[in-house]
């Protein structure tokens, strides 16, 4: 299948105010890692698998048991011991069949948010959102969060590369083993999908600026009562986090204002790692596809993706010559700055 066979699936997503086939593209190129397959990522995976996304892959090591089966909706009774994250796949596809998905039956491990847009926390535990939050840290990459217990819930995105930082050891800045459990408290059914419905909606946000994400933000349901307050969630003195890891210090970054700086003083050797629907939406002129990098191209070299971890990925097979356009063409846009129409004569300014 392609782009085209996908509009009918996201006719209503396109429909939106403000998407359109800008939407629709920038959601075809993004690659989501999804975190638990469980109560929460059941939601998330059931309204991201008709969302047009590009790529996602589901992790999580555990099986269907029969007691998910109330609020874990992708699994039916026939699934009980097989993988969850290959049952899931198994839906999802069967929603999308042009959609890519990638199926790991097995615990989350750090190297597996390379080349990610955005990751889903679903796990449900604090063990887990700890090595979620400090691998995204790393790789600069943002993750959605939310959490379920008895009637209880909470949801919020971090990202330790933003404007204004944020991440999980600013909400809780002491190291504290999960405490509780489904099993154990009890958890209502339908919270889940109320939870998980909003984590899905976080991803589409940051991809494609559906709405505005919870960044900076906790966004907090009582379910016995059923009201949702917001509480503000900002950099604190007292977080421990991790001293940055060795997959950051890999890779050198550039802003948009000292790419801009440099653009300006001469010609930059400038490499688009994006799809081709992604740069039909305008690039930075002079940009170059991987294919048609010169071997021999002296001095550094830009690399531009979406938002920066395609191009990390592509920057480190290129060695140390090569930097990376911190933010991606988002951040580009985001600051005002042109880009043109790469099959127009002459490069025509498309913003």
């Amino acid at each position: 299948m392609n782009t085209t066979d996908r509009r009918p699936l996201l006719s209503r997503t396109a429909a939106l105010p403000d998407a359109g086939d800008r939407a629709v593209r920038a959601l075809a190129g993004a690659r989501v890692l999804v975190v638990g397959a469980g109560g929460l990522g059941a939601p998330v995976l059931t309204y991201l698998a008709g969302s047009g996304l590009g790529r996602i892959t589901i992790v999580d090591h555990d099986t269907v048991d029969a007691s998910n089966l109330a609020r874990q909706t992708l699994f039916a009774a026939a699934d009980v011991g097989r993988p969850k994250a290959t049952v899931a796949a198994e839906r999802v596809r069967g929603v999308d069949p042009a959609l890519e998905v990638v199926a790991l039956d097995e615990s989350f491990r750090a190297e597996m948010v390379a080349g990610h847009d955005v990751v889903v926390d679903a796990a449900d535990s604090v063990a887990v959102t700890r090595a979620v939050s400090d691998a995204c840290a790393a790789e600069r990459v943002p993750f959605v969060w939310g959490t379920v217990l008895g009637y209880d819930g909470q949801v919020s995105v971090f990202h330790d590369a933003a404007p204004t930082p944020v991440d999980f050891h600013d909400l809780h800045p002491d190291v504290f083993p999960d405490e509780g459990s489904c099993a154990l408290d009890g958890v209502l059914p339908a919270l889940c999908g109320a939870v998980g419905s909003v984590m899905a909606a976080q991803v589409t946000a940051l991809v494609a600026g559906l709405g505005e994400p919870l960044l900076g933000r906790v966004l907090t349901v009582d379910a016995r009562r059923w009201r949702w307050t917001e509480s503000p969630v900002r950099r604190g003195p007292a977080s421990h986090r991790p001293a940055p890891g060795a997959a950051a210090d890999e890779v050198r970054w550039i802003a948009p204002a000292a790419l801009a700086e440099r653009l300006a003083a001469g010609p930059v050797t400038l490499v688009d790692v994006r799809t081709d629907a992604e740069r039909a939406d305008g690039v930075i002129a002079g940009s170059l596809v991987p294919a048609d990098l010169p071997a021999d191209a002296a001095g550094d070299v830009v690399v531009v993706c979406a938002r920066g971890p395609r191009a990390v990925a592509w920057a480190r097979t290129a060695g140390p010559r090569a930097l990376v356009l911190d933010g991606g063409i988002t951040a580009w846009l985001g600051e005002g700055r042109p880009v043109v129409d790469e099959s127009a004569d002459a490069g025509t300014i498309v913003m």
